[in-house]
């Protein structure tokens, strides 16, 4: 079963990690059958580079990620990395300004001043890079095809030797145009992410008696994501933005449930060989009087990221250790 779209490599720019020396880290790209034997060729001998310094580190409580670098005083949520953790992609608004996805480096024992990422446009959010490193999943308003439609969907780019390709719509039936029922707007995809085996989780609204919800669609045989369903989780609340760990044990996801600690929350359900548990309220001070949101995984699953506006501020991305959720991770 694929767990990436396929399409063809278009590049646009050349980032940290392309050309020769990126080819080391592309684990998920596959060229054609020309271009493999070239790929082999320049990486015999690459060393693999260590996982990033930071990822090391185990913060038993929340703390302020990257201050001052990726969490300054404007909104930033929504944060993904690539495999050795050398590269995160996250999204980051000013107070009055449109939604951008971000990219910093780790270099030098720190990580370089954000810059929009090549592909980004105005309003793109909720990235997503897979395990393999090599797909890149996000949130755009822009136009698919010649539809007028400007409701949030589902695109992709994929990394070549020469960087990112050019955006492309989801294949398949996830992205809906938008509509409304009853002033209740349907027609929004977003908060996309993979399961280990492939599936795509992302959280849409489709009826005003259940409000936001996780959705899962799994890929046929041309990557295309098909026959969306509901979690059996999703309640008459809202459930928006999950993440799952890489080992696929805990769905972490933000919520409104009622009988919450703040406004929004974050949420944990365990896999068992029947499906999801009913989930359960992470504790403080995990989650605050505050908002919680957007959680998302470190690519060796040790690390918990998400964002919140605690202390009267904008959102900020926190970090906590996964071992800090204690039983909830048993």
């Amino acid at each position: 079963m694929g767990t990436t779209p396929r399409l063809s490599h278009r590049p646009t720019d050349s980032p940290a990690g392309s050309g020769a020396e990126g080819l080391c880290t592309l684990a998920g790209f596959r060229p054609a059958v020309g271009a493999a034997v070239l790929v082999a060729l320049l990486t015999l001998g690459c060393a693999q580079e260590p996982p990033a310094a930071w990822m090391s580190a185990a913060p038993e409580e929340p703390t302020q990620f990257a201050p001052g670098v990726i969490s300054t005083q404007e909104r930033e949520y929504g944060i993904t990395f690539t495999p050795d953790g050398r590269e995160a992609y996250f999204t980051r608004r000013s107070r009055r300004g449109p939604s951008r996805i971000m990219v910093t480096r780790w270099e030098e024992g720190g990580w370089t001043e954000p810059e929009r990422a090549s592909f980004a446009a105005e309003r793109d959010e909720a990235p997503f890079i897979t395990a393999a490193g090599d797909t890149l999943f996000f949130v755009s308003r822009r136009p698919i095809g010649g539809s007028f439609d400007r409701s949030e969907n589902i695109w992709y780019v994929q990394r070549g030797m020469e960087g990112w390709s050019e955006p492309e719509p989801l294949r398949g039936t996830v992205n809906l145009p938008r509509g409304e029922i009853d002033d209740f707007t349907v027609g929004t995809e977003l908060g996309p992410t993979l399961t280990p085996e492939g599936a795509l989780l992302y959280w849409t609204r489709t009826s005003p008696d259940w409000g936001s919800d996780i959705y899962v669609a799994e890929p046929d045989d041309s990557g295309a994501f098909i026959d969306p369903r509901p979690l059996r989780l999703n309640s008459p609340g809202e459930e928006l933005n999950p993440a799952i760990s890489p080992d696929g044990r805990l769905l972490v996801f933000q919520g409104y449930r009622g009988g919450g600690i703040g406004d929004d929350d974050l949420y944990v359900s365990r896999r068992t060989d029947f499906g999801w548990e009913e989930p359960e309220l992470l504790p403080p001070p995990i989650n605050s009087g505050d908002s919680e949101g957007h959680p998302r995984f470190s690519p060796d699953g040790r690390l918990l990221f998400f964002s919140s506006d605690r202390g009267g501020g904008f959102d900020d991305i926190y970090v906590v250790s996964v071992a800090a959720l204690g039983g909830f991770i048993q």
